[in-house]
């Protein structure tokens, strides 16, 4: 890891195997990367597993600054610490939202996070040939016999969590009605705009629906939510407006969506 002075804030996150120049397949350490990547903080992102991890689940983070190292985790309270540490600057405060956009954007955070991604994730591990196709992601390059064994034990723990949250109690088609519900209410909420507050430049919540949709889109194990994307101009520009932005590397997302586009 590199060695950075002791007067300029540091992040490691801490996250899942990252495959190089592609999305995290953690929506939540996708979402923290957004976040560091356009603040323009110094970070690197670490390899772990949830079970090292202080809640359990993964992105943590340790933050270095002013000689000291925080290890927070949770990406909303970690965001929350670098930006009331002073380490980073809030965008909504940049942009200039008021009370009631910033209020807004947390409901949508909450409707994204907690109901949208778990049925997507509940899509991915329940489902078995999305499973087949997400454990080739995750843990294709492990060697056997590790691979099967490691690769059903977080199937396991994955649909726990989900059972546990209650989505894993739903049906596939009700799981699935929830993803067209978020996708409709999304894609109408984005129509006609270039952010979501309809300003010149991304607020929180662009990050963290860029996040997530760069994430679901970086991976073929949730086909039923990426197909609606897909076919979504709206969501298309915006995901790819955001990826020239801020992730250019990310070469074959970049060429997913312009397939589409040419195909079209």
């Amino acid at each position: 890891m590199s060695t950075e002075p002791e007067s300029r804030p540091h992040v490691v996150l801490w996250g899942v195997a990252k495959p190089p120049n592609a999305p995290s397949s953690s929506g939540f350490c996708q979402k923290l990367e957004v976040f560091l990547r356009f603040s323009g903080i110094s970070y690197e992102v670490g390899e772990t597993v949830p079970m090292k991890a202080p809640k359990g689940k993964v992105p943590f983070a340790d933050i270095k600054h002013d000689g000291k190292t925080v290890t927070i985790p949770d990406s909303h309270f970690i965001i929350r610490y670098l930006i009331e540490n002073g380490l980073i600057k809030d965008p909504d405060t940049v942009a200039g939202l008021t009370t009631v956009q910033k209020g807004e954007s947390r409901a949508w955070q909450a409707y994204i996070e907690e109901l949208l991604y778990s049925a997507i994730v509940r899509d991915r591990w329940y489902i078995d040939e999305n499973y087949a196709v997400t454990a080739e992601e995750i843990f294709g390059s492990m060697a056997w016999p590790m691979r099967p064994m490691i690769s059903w034990f977080f199937r396991w723990r994955v649909m726990k969590s989900i059972w546990n949250v209650g989505m894993g109690r739903h049906s596939q088609e009700e799981a699935q009605s929830l993803q067209k519900e978020a996708f409709e209410a999304l894609e109408a909420r984005m129509s006609g705009h270039l952010y979501f507050h309809d300003g010149e430049q991304p607020t929180g919540i662009d990050l963290i629906i860029y996040g997530f949709l760069a994430n679901t889109l970086a991976t073929s194990g949730n086909p039923y939510w990426a197909d609606m994307v897909l076919r979504s101009p709206t969501l298309l520009a915006f995901t790819k407006r955001m990826t020239t932005l801020l992730f250019p590397e990310y070469k074959l997302l970049l060429h997913r969506i312009e397939a589409v586009e040419h195909s079209g």
